[in-house]
């Protein structure tokens, strides 16, 4: 089983799949907002609790972030790469270093296709997946991610 995260400011989108990269299948997703008011070390400690849920009743072998792909300054990335780092600290309690941070080139290049962003919007066939276009799209990213790690 695959965890396909995709973390913004507020909010956590998951996709948990297996499968194979021909026959991917979603088997859980969701969106959880981040507890409004917590300070800091409570926030990243309530996220940590959080994937440490998702890893222990799904099965997870494998993590794959969606990474982020903007500005790399100022307080709010700092905020979404500390919750990020609290995904590598859940996978070490398991005993997995199994953990990927991913941007849209190398998603699309473990897709088998052309190391492009654009391109997985305009060649990738997700019509494999049962109602892909249906998805939000931070699930579809966090789909995305998780199925460029499926084998």
């Amino acid at each position: 089983m695959i965890l396909g995260l995709r973390c913004s400011n507020k909010d956590y989108t998951f996709a948990v799949m297996d499968g194979t990269k021909q026959e991917p299948r979603v088997i859980a997703s969701g969106n959880v907002a981040f507890p409004v008011g917590f300070p800091k070390t409570s926030s990243v400690k309530w996220f940590l609790q959080e994937i440490e849920t998702l890893l222990a009743s799904h099965g997870i072998d494998k993590i794959a972030i969606k990474a982020f792909e903007g500005r790399t300054r100022g307080s709010l990335f700092v905020d979404r790469i500390d919750h990020e780092a609290m995904v590598f600290l859940a996978a070490s309690h398991r005993g997995s270093r199994a953990v990927f941070r991913k941007v849209k080139s190398t998603i699309a290049k473990d897709l088998g296709l052309k190391g492009r962003a654009h391109y997985l919007r305009t060649a990738l066939d997700t019509s494999v997946i049962h109602a892909f276009d249906d998805y939000p799209e931070k699930t579809q990213e966090a789909i995305l991610a998780a199925w460029s790690e499926l084998a």
